[in-house]
């Protein structure tokens, strides 16, 4: 399946690519027009490739595309194709195993070039290199509350190491071939290896060992399957011992006081599937056992009832590694895909998916302190990932109902938004947490709109009402007006403070005086009704679009109109000054969007590329890209100078709003499922 996949990825990058030349890696393009298509060609490739989760391929797009064009876009996609926060090179040839201490101090790492390295478990920071394994090292494993490390190779030892005197203290040899396991007991007093051997006239032959390290001596040993045992956990209270095989089994063994397991509790194989297992690793509470296999699937146990609880599908190549969160809020897992997966571990939801390596995801441990998650891959490196990325609220903020107005205060900290049933909320944008939410319209809240000394907020709603409200406390301050008809569906704030304009009766709308709420002028002659509004950034003029079929751009000292912009075939919904004042964008139900020149109102372009009603449109703040959102459940980028679409998100419901955060490096949108969504350039 996922050859399938990459090479459609590649074959549509190619069918955008008729006229690349003979060098890879190289821009051999005869002009700028030919750099430009290189450019737009390897977005959407990169775009494509991370759509499928193929990192490297994205990344190798996101290199070809050529510099002097990267916009936001393309910090857009570069920020999703390496979320990580630090890489390291660990070893020359693929990392075999990750474990942390318990005191946050080192994490150690094994590799097929038979050695083992320890290394600043917060920083990434190289520490010691042990030496001693005369083929691959497997599956390091610190010793509870000890500076002791235990190592299996491939050379049928098991050694334990001293971290701090970096010196080999104990081996057991002849323990097996090949890939293995081990696992300390949560006292320290028994280390567990999975191993495997070939025995003549009966092919492989898994076994399971138990020794106490203390007294050299070897508690149990037990065969167990015919293919090898390549994943060994402890339950926390010790009381029970998770075997995964490559036969497809997991063996659940209960550990009597003596230490001696006693007959085990198979998990069978899946009916018409073979998921040889990588991994297992138990919740913080024992009662849930998480397996990763080879068959591109992560499963849940109940450790207690040795019976599948749910399967975590998503990976498109094999599983090589799960955990869980030391507290228990979500499971993560890494794959052959390239990819790590975070899920909830209480619903089993999909969170996110990080992508950063570019290589097989070969092991995963998460750090004590929970504050980072540690990955090695098959290239040899590690990544340091953040643990906040399992929590959502950074990047979709989770609204009660549909949210129809969005705002930043000018100095990016704060949020406002507006939504369904009249509420509006104020939210800190650093962490995504709410500071205040408060109903201030009896319908729908449809629009709403910081001063520009971010003190207070102006909202309109379906109840007719416009109203002043104290950012900082959520109070209303004063209505302005309340008018039967009115649908104050697009407000705008006057980038000096001076003014604000609110749509009124229908089809009018009015500018006030913000100071002291006096109305100033009233707009009339529209069809429809006001759905959005604009001041152009010198304030001199703000451009209305009415539902009849027309955008007026307005003279604000006046009250009279500038110009007439006329082309839409249907009602204007959107519109959008851009940072210069002297080009505005309209958008409507034609599913087209115009640019036009002003004062003059000359039509410079048409964009096409919606597909149904265009909802919402944004300038970010250096003038050289446009957003809009629209019905047809896309936010899409364009270039305005030429008004080429350069990329576009899909979303599973029509997107209501899109607003630039006023550093650029966001893109808030806003999808009709009560939810703002956060597109980020970085950090995200």
């Amino acid at each position: 399946m996922r050859v399938e996949r990459t090479r459609l990825t590649w074959m549509c990058a190619l069918a955008l690519l008729p006229w690349v030349g003979a060098t890879a890696g190289g821009h051999s393009a005869a002009d700028p027009a030919d750099d430009w298509r290189l450019y737009r060609a390897a977005v959407a490739a990169a775009d494509g490739a991370l759509r499928l989760h193929e990192t490297s391929a994205a990344r190798r797009w996101l290199a070809e595309a050529p510099a002097i064009y990267r916009g936001w876009e393309w910090r857009y996609l570069q920020a999703t194709a390496d979320q990580s926060l630090i890489e390291r090179r660990a070893h020359d040839a693929p990392v075999t195993g990750l474990a942390v201490s318990a005191d946050n101090r080192w994490l150690a790492t094994t590799s097929s070039d038979k050695t083992v390295r320890l290394w600043n478990a917060a920083t990434g920071d190289p520490g010691a290199t042990l030496v001693g394994h005369a083929a691959t090292a497997w599956s390091p494993a610190f010793r509870p509350r000890s500076a002791q490390l235990a190592t299996l190779g491939s050379d049928g030892t098991v050694r334990v190491w001293d971290v701090d005197q970096q010196k080999e203290l104990h081996r057991f040899e002849k323990t097996g071939n090949g890939t293995g396991a081990l696992a300390w007991s949560p006292d320290g007093t028994l280390l567990a290896a999975g191993t495997w051997t070939v025995e003549p006239g009966r092919g492989v032959i898994g076994w399971l060992h138990l020794w106490n390290v203390d007294r050299q001596e070897l508690v149990w040993k037990s065969e167990y399957g015919v293919k090898p045992i390549t994943a060994v956990a402890f339950r926390g209270d010790g009381r029970q011992l998770a075997a995964g095989t490559w036969d497809g089994w997991i063996g659940l063994f209960p550990i009597p006081g003596d230490g001696k397991p006693a007959a085990e509790v198979r998990l069978g194989m899946l009916q018409g599937t073979y998921p040889a297992m990588q991994s297992v690793a138990y919740s913080p509470d024992g009662q849930t056992l998480v397996a990763a296999s080879k068959d591109g699937m992560a499963r849940l146990y109940s450790s207690a009832e040795a019976k599948l609880v749910s399967e975590l599908a998503g990976h498109s190549r094999w599983v090589n590694a799960a955990v869980f969160d030391p507290a228990g809020g979500w499971v993560a897992t890494g794959s052959s895909d390239e990819s790590i997966r975070l899920w909830d571990a209480r619903t089993r939801a999909p969170v996110r998916v990080l992508h950063g390596h570019t290589a097989s995801v070969t092991a995963l441990v998460v750090t004590p302190d929970r504050a980072r998650l540690v990955s090695a891959a098959a290239d040899g490196t590690l990544r340091w990932w953040d643990t906040g990325l399992a929590d959502l609220s950074g990047t979709v903020w989770k609204h009660p109902a549909d949210v129809y107005g969005f705002d930043y205060s000018r100095d990016g900290t704060r949020a406002a938004s507006a939504a369904w049933g009249g509420r509006l909320t104020l939210w800190e944008t650093a962490t995504g947490r709410q500071v205040w939410g408060r109903p201030i319209h009896d319908t729908s809240a449809n629009a709403v709109a910081f001063s520009p000394d971010g003190q207070r907020l102006v909202s309109g709603g379906n109840d007719g009402r416009l109203r002043l409200v104290d950012a900082r406390t959520g109070d209303v301050v004063e209505t302005w007006e309340e008018v039967k008809d009115g649908r104050a569906a697009g407000i705008a704030w006057s980038p000096d403070g001076r003014w604000v304009f609110c749509p009124s009766s229908r089809p009018t709308g009015k500018i006030w005086d913000a100071a002291t709420g006096r109305l100033i002028h009233t707009i009339a002659g529209g069809k429809g009704e006001i759905y959005d509004a604009a001041f152009s950034p010198d304030c001199q003029w703000v451009v209305v679009g009415w539902t009849g079929g027309e955008a007026r751009v307005i003279d604000v000292s006046s009250g009279a109109d500038v110009v007439t912009l006329g082309g839409h075939v249907g009602g204007v919904y959107a519109v959008a000054f851009h940072p210069s004042g002297r080009l505005v964008a309209t958008g409507g139900s034609d599913r087209e969007i115009r640019l036009w020149e002003l004062p003059s109102g000359k039509p410079l372009r048409v964009l096409n590329g919606h597909t149904e009603l265009v909802y919402g449109l944004d300038f970010l703040p250096d003038g050289s890209r446009l957003a809009s959102a629209s019905a047809d459940q896309t936010v899409r980028l364009w270039l305005p100078e030429n008004g080429d679409s350069v990329l576009t998100i899909p979303f599973p419901v029509q997107v209501y709003g899109v607003k630039f955060s006023p550093d650029g490096r966001t893109l808030a949108a806003l999808p009709m499922n009560g939810t703002i969504r956060l597109l980020q350039t970085e950090g995200g």
